[in-house]
């Protein structure tokens, strides 16, 4: 197996875990195809693995995920954990379930995030307060704990002014104003049922403060991925990791817990504490999933050329017809 990318030229992390390759952290494989890919961890281009032995390191992998913990999944793509190796299944996936790790990843990055901020506030804080205690007899001590608490808001104002990269920004039905969105505008959003859309999202003008476009798609996705992450930072990033995820967990999955949501038709901050940092998870989760068919598909054209262009073995031949038939055989 090479060890860089065949499309940057980035080495491959990893040590292909349950495939045997000696590469790869995250690997995604189809038993119907007879497919065994490598993802690069820089441009996130699918490698396609030598033919020689990829039909048994498939199996392996292909038991290894029998035992993975499901974390999002389309129709045709599965996102699965496996130790700490990523497993992308092409095929029938299980139902969606977020686990719990993943909430705590994200919220102990936005965590290390906000201390680059905060911390070095405090401690200018405190320094300017032993500074006013030493020079003014004490009288001014408390600045250093106003200050200390000052600093939290202003990292939270700071993510507030970050704007909402959108496709095309909309224009407002009511003022004529094209909508130039601050994360801070977002809390004011609802989520709407959409019978086109899997996701729907009514954002207010920040100008005239109606209701004022309703957003659909990618530009959806990232309008609300921003968004939450800003009321979650504000309101609620200390809540646990397992609070979000039993809140998913009781709704049946991330893509009910969101049509929950548009049923009530809501404003995100309405939305309690932990239904807000689970709403962020499961809109996150349901992106990802999608970039990753996305992949899938441009993996599978490249594969299918590569594949196409290799002689025909009868006992080659015969292997796939096996594993096809082993994959349509209902999981345990």
């Amino acid at each position: 197996m090479y060890t860089s990318c065949a499309f940057c030229n980035a080495t491959l992390d990893g040590d292909g875990g349950p495939s045997g390759l000696g590469v790869g952290r995250r690997l995604a494989f189809d038993e119907w195809r007879a497919r065994l890919w490598v993802v690069c961890p820089k441009c996130s281009r699918w490698n396609l693995t030598p033919l020689d032995d990829r039909l048994e390191r498939i199996e392996a992998v292909a038991r290894a995920a029998a035992d993975a913990r499901l974390l999002a999944s389309t129709e045709q793509v599965a996102l699965l954990r496996w130790q700490r190796y990523d497993l992308i299944r092409i095929g029938k996936p299980l139902r969606v379930e977020l686990a719990g790790w993943r909430y705590g990843e994200r919220l102990r990055a936005r965590n290390r995030e906000r201390a680059k901020v905060v911390v070095p506030l405090t401690l200018a804080a405190v320094g300017l307060g032993v500074a006013a205690n030493v020079a003014l007899g004490g009288s001014f001590g408390f600045l250093a704990w106003n200050l200390g608490r000052t600093a939290d808001d202003i990292y939270v104002w700071m993510v507030g002014t970050r704007p909402v990269r959108l496709i095309e920004p909309p224009i407002c039905d009511h003022c004529g104003t094209i909508l130039r969105l601050r994360t801070r505008h977002v809390q004011h959003a609802r989520v709407v049922p959409d019978s086109h859309q899997d996701l729907a999202v009514l954002v207010s003008c920040p100008t005239c403060h109606r209701e004022a476009a309703l957003l659909t798609g990618p530009d959806a996705h990232a309008l609300l991925r921003q968004g939450l992450a800003y009321l979650n930072v504000r309101r609620s990033s200390r809540r646990k990791a397992e609070d979000a995820a039993r809140v998913v967990d009781e709704a049946g999955g991330a893509d009910q817990l969101i049509k929950n949501v548009a049923r009530r038709e809501l404003t995100l901050r309405s939305l309690r504490p932990e239904g807000r940092l689970a709403l962020e998870m499961a809109v996150d989760e349901r992106a990802e999933i999608l970039e990753l068919e996305r992949q899938w598909h441009e993996a599978e054209e490249i594969a299918e050329i590569a594949d196409g262009t290799l002689s025909t073995d009868a006992a080659l031949e015969e292997e796939i017809k096996r594993l096809r038939r082993q994959g349509d055989q209902p999981s345990g």
